[in-house]
């Protein structure tokens, strides 16, 4: 009896845990992603190893910036912390990936904004699963990501006033007549 109760609920505990979605996380758009990150580049991870800070992450990968985008160009190496324990959280770091990340600070640490959708592998100079404007993965050449950050990056750094309007002058008064004398 004890064994066939065993049997029908040990499914029951299973199943809910297995119907979860692994896209539990929003991915955030990109202008949303340039907005929120302190540090913007394209990055080669020098490695990558286990960590425990403060029970929140177990890896911490130092990469080497190649070209900075936002924030301290002068930073040679940056200390990132990974694998986050966030429910579907997959942010992680392998030595020698080159990436596009999207980094904010962590303590004096950084970590990815948005998880793993805040990191993006680079392939030569294509950006692989970058989003475009209906926020949906594509592959694209890394300049034009470039220059697409550096364009949402000013619009909320930098916003133009908004265009005054030209004064119109006064309608002109038709001339008087003169008199003669």
């Amino acid at each position: 009896m004890n064994k066939l109760a065993l049997i029908i609920a040990l499914p029951l505990l299973v199943l809910p845990g297995g119907a979860q979605s692994r896209n539990c996380l929003r991915i955030t758009p990109v202008d949303e992603l340039t907005r929120s990150a302190s540090f913007i580049a394209r990055v080669k991870v020098f490695k990558a190893g286990k960590a425990n800070y403060r029970g929140s992450y177990s890896q911490l990968a130092v990469v080497r910036p190649s070209d900075v985008i936002v924030g301290d160009f002068t930073l040679k190496e940056v200390n990132v912390l990974a694998r986050s324990n966030v429910q579907c959280a997959e942010d992680n770091y392998t030595a020698g990936q080159e990436m596009l990340v999207f980094l904010e600070p962590e303590g004096s640490l950084y970590h990815t904004v948005n998880f793993q959708f805040g990191q993006f592998l680079i392939d030569g100079e294509i950006v692989k699963g970058w989003r475009d404007k209906a926020n949906k993965p594509i592959d694209k050449p890394y300049g034009e990501v470039r220059k697409e950050i550096e364009d949402y990056y000013n619009a909320v750094h930098n916003p133009q006033p908004p265009p005054q309007p030209q004064p119109t002058p006064p309608p002109a008064k038709p001339p008087t007549p003169q008199k003669a004398f």
